[in-house]
């Protein structure tokens, strides 16, 4: 097993406040497709959502802090997540925040988007099962589920035949519904993106 799931809660608590460079790697494994899809949410810009999420994670080991439970550091990435995604939109309240009067609000987050968590964690296990998927089918599934192309559109930027993309978009699915079927998560892929 690996990721936070892999070590102790407190722990890795105690690894991250040192700054510990293996604590960061397994938050930035575990949290960086929740946060980059989250950002994306917002703000709309796949580039940019992969670099706010970044960003945020190095904060973890440049600036440690502090956190008195994972549900505590959880809170505290995706709300300076947010806070990233309005500023980059300059949508910005007159009140700015620091990064430390963040890590105290993430006490008391009320989160009122749990349901983009939920699915930021959907997308994160979808993700994880791409990678083990072969490059053409991964690459089809991301095309049209996340960026919700249509499989003329899918066949034309990668310059194959629509058979050819419905032949990768049905071994994916095939493939993923399997994975997904077996973590439990099948049920919620479909809620959120429709059936595979």
């Amino acid at each position: 097993m690996s990721g936070i799931k892999s070590i102790e809660e407190t722990e890795l608590l105690s690894l991250i406040e040192k700054g510990n460079r293996r604590a960061f790697e397994l938050v930035y494994k575990d949290y960086f497709g929740q946060l980059s899809y989250y950002a994306f949410k917002i703000i709309d810009n796949p580039e940019e959502s992969k670099d706010i999420a970044s960003d945020i994670l190095v904060q973890i080991i440049a600036r440690p802090k502090q956190f008195k439970s994972l549900s505590h550091l959880k809170n505290y990435l995706f709300l300076a997540t947010r806070h990233a995604c309005l500023h980059f939109l300059g949508q910005q309240k007159r009140e700015q925040f620091t990064f430390d009067e963040l890590h105290n609000l993430a006490d008391e987050a009320d989160w009122e988007s749990d349901v983009e968590r939920v699915r930021a964690s959907v997308v994160s296990a979808v993700y994880e099962q791409l990678n083990a998927l072969p490059k053409g089918c991964a690459e089809v599934f991301r095309l049209i589920y996340f960026e919700g192309k249509s499989i003329t559109e899918v066949a034309e930027q990668l310059e194959i035949s629509t058979k050819t993309v419905l032949n990768q978009k049905q071994t994916a699915a095939k493939l993923l519904k399997a994975a997904l079927l077996k973590k439990g998560l099948l049920a919620l892929f479909v809620v959120f993106f429709g059936e595979l």
